[in-house]
């Protein structure tokens, strides 16, 4: 207890040195709580304090409630860990027939799927977690069922998918029934307004940095952008120091709180059990003296100075914490800051337990900083690299309006490029001056998911879209056809796989323009005619002689509506609305057609 008496200090100095406005922490050996305080502010703007109660955005955190619903339906004889998931959802289908075959909640759990991150495909979509299971077949594989760990918070979702088909209600509505009112904790749940009212939030917060890494100041991040799926039941879990320590006691006293069996002995075991590999070296071994580290199901596992120590960390929002214990010795902690992107939250568990434990001093603020400050370095420095690396007299090979419009790939959600600041309803608007350059700029988004954020020339047909929410940049190389039309942009969306190609998606006719496309048209060529007819809101055309086929748009502008047949192109010309005459393309030959009156 001695050496506790001293963290007071030691926290509010780490909070320092790492810029963070707030901390709540707690410690627990067995029932008992042995410390449990709050630290500096929860709102820098209007000064509020940090409080036991303020709520967290806790982040992949989340995944060990996910693997506790889980748990508990085992713990029924509902489910069981080891069959495959396709016998409760027989539509679960990914991009490999074995994987598909043989996935069980146990793979799901422990990252083990041979599916990566994909994480864009789902992030803060407004979709029901059943029509997302239809999606999952689109996505690549990186490797084969449990070769490798691989972070993927996809499968989360479908955790909660699996125990809403089971349990025959809302994965959140279950985990209040079944986990929060049960243990208590009445501020948690899965939505940024809290349960009760007089309950307040934490901001988050991330630093502002110069070129050379060094702090200038902090950014508010934004807040609470939630949808059921996504976070959902990999990352939306909002609580509280005070539920947390609830939360941590079942864990270090064998599923028990109190007189209450919340979970039995076995299955809380399950998920503490090392249920994947995950090979050590390089910065983890420097840093922790350890060549391996294991994943259970829904926590992180690793030898720890003779201990094991399992545990499981979030990030979002500006909201870095951790939750962990050692089982052997039922001691655990909770700590919850509002920085973003820097490893306080580490710092304050190992230094923690090592104080809890009365193990000796490893300087670990210390020993952080000199791993931790030149990656900070690094990350400023890559961006200035990659300005430097840009070829400069290198511009777009089309006119920026060229580049606007709405692609598309399976899986995940459209891509859209815009003028900055208009809508895509007109492909062809011209587009807009910065008023500070006068330049022409762009900007695009994931369709329902990202917002809207500036796309800006790189060079030649490769641009850089400023995620500033991620604080980072993506490359998009857009791609052209034989005709030289901007037809799909290459995006580097999932490191794991290649490039994922979004093509072009078919511009969507008016009504009055459909109708204004039906009619004759005659080439010079005699006997050679086209008819083009609708049927059902989709149109066909013909040549003489020929039956009708269906004709898709590839192209609508203010004086163009295009379609392919094959390697035929058919371009209407027209004005606003009316459709003036044909150009018929083909591979060796162009026809100009006139409209029959």
């Amino acid at each position: 207890m001695t050496r506790l008496e001293g963290f007071d200090r030691y926290i509010q100095d780490a909070m320092t040195s790492w810029h963070c406005p707030g901390v709540a922490i707690s410690i627990v050996r067995g029932d008992e709580v042995l410390h449990r305080a709050a630290y500096g502010l929860r709102d820098v703007e209007a000064q509020l304090p940090m409080t036991e109660d303020s709520r967290f955005a806790m982040a992949s955190v989340t995944k060990s409630f996910t693997a506790m619903s889980v748990a508990l339906l085992v713990d029924q004889g509902k489910l069981e860990w080891d069959k495959p998931v396709r016998e409760v959802i027989p539509e679960f289908i990914l991009n490999d027939p074995y994987a598909t075959a043989h996935v069980t909640v146990r793979d799901m759990l422990s990252h083990r799927t041979g599916l990566p991150r994909h994480d864009f495909a789902a992030w803060r979509l407004d979709l029901p977690r059943a029509e997302f299971v239809k999606r999952l077949r689109h996505l690549k594989l990186s490797t084969s069922l449990r070769e490798k760990f691989q972070y993927n918070n996809l499968m989360y979702y479908m955790a909660a998918h699996l125990v809403e088909r089971v349990a025959g209600q809302r994965w959140e509505d279950f985990m209040q029934e079944h986990v929060f009112a049960p243990l208590g904790m009445v501020a948690s749940n899965f939505v940024p307004e809290p349960p009760h009212t007089g309950q307040v939030n934490a901001n988050g917060y991330r630093v502002d940095r110069d070129e050379e890494g060094g702090a200038k100041g902090l950014i508010p991040m934004p807040f609470g952008a939630h949808t059921e799926l996504s976070p959902g039941a990999a990352g939306a879990l909002f609580s509280t120091l005070s539920d947390l320590t609830r939360w941590l006691t079942v864990h270090v006293n064998d599923g028990r709180l109190g007189d209450l069996q919340f979970i039995s002995p076995d299955n809380l075991k399950q998920m503490h059990l090392p249920q994947m590999i995950i090979p050590g070296g390089g910065f983890n071994e420097a840093l922790m003296g350890n060549t391996i580290f294991a994943y259970g199901m829904g926590w992180f596992i690793e030898p720890y100075r003779s201990y094991t120590l399992i545990h499981h960390g979030g990030n979002v929002e500006g909201h870095s914490l951790i939750v962990g214990f050692v089982p052997q010795e039922r001691v655990g902690l909770v700590a919850l800051t509002n920085i973003a992107a820097v490893p306080l939250r580490d710092v304050l568990l190992y230094e923690g337990l090592d104080r809890a434990l009365d193990l000796s001093d490893r300087g670990w603020n210390a020993k952080f900083h000199a791993m931790i400050d030149p990656l900070i370095a690094g990350e400023e420095k890559a961006r200035q690299t990659s300005a430097d690396e840009r070829v400069e007299g290198a511009p777009p090979t089309h006119p920026l309006d060229a580049y606007v419009g709405t692609f598309h790939t399976e899986g995940y959600p459209d891509f859209a490029v815009r003028v900055a600041g208009e809508g895509l309803a007109a492909p062809d608007a011209p587009a807009t001056g910065d008023p500070d350059t006068g330049e022409a700029t762009l900007e695009a988004c994931l369709v329902g998911s990202l917002d809207w954020n500036p796309v800006r020339h790189y060079h030649y047909d490769v641009f850089e879209w400023d995620l500033s929410v991620f604080h980072e940049q993506i490359k998009l190389r857009f791609l052209t056809n034989d005709n030289g039309d901007v037809d799909a942009i290459s995006i580097p969306i999932e490191p794991a796989v290649d490039d994922v190609t979004f093509s072009r998606k078919e511009p969507e006719l008016t009504t009055a323009i459909v109708e204004a496309l039906v009619g004759s048209y005659q080439t010079p060529v005699e006997g050679l005619a086209f008819r083009v007819t609708a049927r059902e809101g989709k149109l066909y055309a013909a040549q003489t002689g020929a039956p009708p086929r269906e004709i898709k748009p590839y192209k609508l502008t203010s004086a163009l509506v295009g379609f392919r047949l094959d390697r035929v192109r058919l371009d209407f010309t027209r004005e606003g609305d009316a459709i003036t005459g044909l150009v018929i393309k083909m591979p060796s030959t162009t026809l100009e057609a006139r409209r029959a009156p």
